[in-house]
């Protein structure tokens, strides 16, 4: 019998948890590997490419588990068209502390944002401009006092940066506590950075792409679709959980991101499908690719970083109606051949 000690982590190894997260992994590719052996020429190859996606979320997943910083997945685009899949590298977070700008002023307390001034401690002051959020805490005599929450990060001439409270992941005004005095005299700092292509990395077979119109979550704005958002991440938590949805990852040098990342609870979808469909219809709005009956969905359930790939249900439109009936196998569930 597993003692209490036992089951909070087996031989200084993997928690149960995690074993068990590893093992949902394993039998999800061994899954992918047969559906993905079927079909026809054309319907093979997005299988293979949505099978390929597929692998790479998880093995991003597995990298995940015990890790602090956890692991992200990025998807590279030229506007509507996704192609070259990467692991991403997330790094340690940013600390150091805050020289101006907090606690806010009675009149600010409510602020929506606080412009601060912050110095780096463990890392180059200009290593905050890739930053995308922030929280804070009272380091004093050696012990760390109570965690904020975590605020949006804006740093584009460091050590100048904004934050800001986290509209697009339930935050207002009124719910958000902004920090009080530090009792040590220093507020302390912990920014979240982009992630980074790193090791594994490679295209979707020869003729098979994402099309980020169609690709993206639910009922936000922002994310309906995908497409020229620049690059795309999906960055799992150290639990194999979904804790980040970005865009705009890879920017160039002057560009400034503008939409904050988001923690989503709901299906994440990518929509993989052949290459020539998306390229005729960028140069023919008329063109439907929803209406294809081999394009596949690939799915990311937040909540336990489960993936699951599902066919589309060919669309005669191309509206949000039409978008959200071509995703109804995808959204409960409905693996390849169910």
């Amino acid at each position: 019998m597993i003692t209490a000690s036992e089951s909070k982590r087996l031989r200084g190894g993997f928690t149960i948890t995690e074993l068990l997260v590893v093992m949902a992994i394993m039998l999800t590719l061994m899954s992918l590997m047969l559906t993905g052996a079927r079909g026809s020429r054309t319907s093979g190859d997005v299988r293979r490419g949505a099978q390929q996606l597929a692998s790479i979320l998880l093995a991003s997943q597995s990298l995940s588990l015990g890790s602090p910083t956890g692991a992200a997945v990025i998807i590279d685009s030229q506007g509507r068209l996704g192609h070259m899949v990467s692991q991403g590298r997330r790094f340690p977070f940013i600390e150091g502390n805050v020289e101006q700008g907090l606690p806010p002023t009675n009149a600010a307390v409510s602020a929506t944002s606080q412009t601060l001034r912050l110095k780096t401690t463990n890392d180059e002051v200009s290593a905050l401009v890739n930053g995308y959020k922030i929280r804070f805490l009272d380091r004093g005599q050696g012990a760390d006092g109570p965690v904020s929450e975590w605020f949006s990060l804006s740093c584009p001439t460091p050590p100048v940066a904004v934050a800001s409270i986290r509209s697009e992941n339930g935050q207002t005004s009124n719910t958000v506590l902004w920090p009080t005095a530090a009792a040590s005299g220093t507020l302390s700092f912990q920014a979240a950075r982009y992630p980074i292509p790193v090791g594994f990395s490679q295209s979707l077979p020869e003729g098979v792409a994402i099309d980020l119109r169609y690709s993206g979550y639910e009922g936000m704005a922002n994310w309906e679709s995908l497409a020229g958002k620049g690059a795309i991440a999906v960055g799992f938590d150290s639990v194999g959980s979904v804790d980040s949805l970005m865009q705009n990852v890879l920017h160039a040098a002057g560009q400034f991101r503008n939409t904050q990342p988001i923690s989503p609870y709901e299906q994440i979808y990518f929509f993989v499908t052949l290459r020539a469909e998306i390229e005729a219809a960028i140069l023919d709005s008329t063109v439907n690719t929803l209406a294809s009956d081999k394009a596949l969905w690939v799915v990311v359930l937040p909540r336990t970083g489960r993936v699951t790939i599902a066919a589309n249900v060919p669309q005669v439109a191309a509206d949000a109606t039409a978008l959200r009936a071509a995703r109804a196998k995808a959204r409960h569930g409905t693996s390849i051949g169910g």
